[in-house]
């Protein structure tokens, strides 16, 4: 019992010693870590942020969009429009975001028995990444498809639904 306390108070003083000590450390000894830090990127496995059990249905997604920036999907207003007319912003509900194109497969099995449109969005990140967003719906204003969360989170077991404003139909965004 004293050899397990004694091994948790050396641990954790073996910590303190080495927060202390990366603290006290001179700025051109930190710069390298700091700079391997900022670069790192989780590697492809983690990033696939939803894994839900598959399902069957026989709705086709929408065709895949030409590559838009991720600062294109954000939602900056909440004005409401009582239906989006032509050329105006549509909204959807992002089921997933997934490094990887085929690992958004499974969800948007599961997703097609909602009956909402599919998208698959290919986005790139400032760093230049490419993503594969996975929305659902086409709603004309940010409150009209905040109204269909709680069905969509329910029924693929989803714990967030963000509401995306989804690119211009033909017509890449940068």
């Amino acid at each position: 019992m004293f050899a397990k306390l004694g091994l948790i108070l050396l641990i954790l003083l073996f910590g303190a010693f080495a927060f202390a000590g990366g603290m006290m450390a001179p700025d051109h000894w930190r710069a390298p870590m700091l700079a391997l830090a900022a670069s790192w990127r989780p590697p492809a496995a983690v990033s696939a942020i939803h894994v839900p059990a598959p399902a069957t249905s026989i709705v086709t997604p929408a065709p895949a969009a030409t590559a838009v920036s991720t600062n294109a999907l954000l939602v900056t207003s909440d004005v409401a429009a009582p239906a989006p007319a032509a050329g105006q912003p549509a909204y959807a509900l992002q089921l997933g975001q997934f490094i990887v194109a085929g690992d958004a497969d499974v969800l948007e099995r599961q997703a097609q028995s909602l009956g909402l449109p599919l998208s698959r969005i290919a986005a790139v990140d400032p760093d230049h990444a490419s993503w594969t967003v996975l929305a659902a719906g086409r709603f004309p204003s940010p409150a009209a498809a905040q109204d269909a969360t709680a069905r969509v989170q329910a029924v693929l077991k989803l714990a967030s639904t963000p509401v995306i404003r989804l690119p211009a139909e033909g017509k890449p965004s940068s």
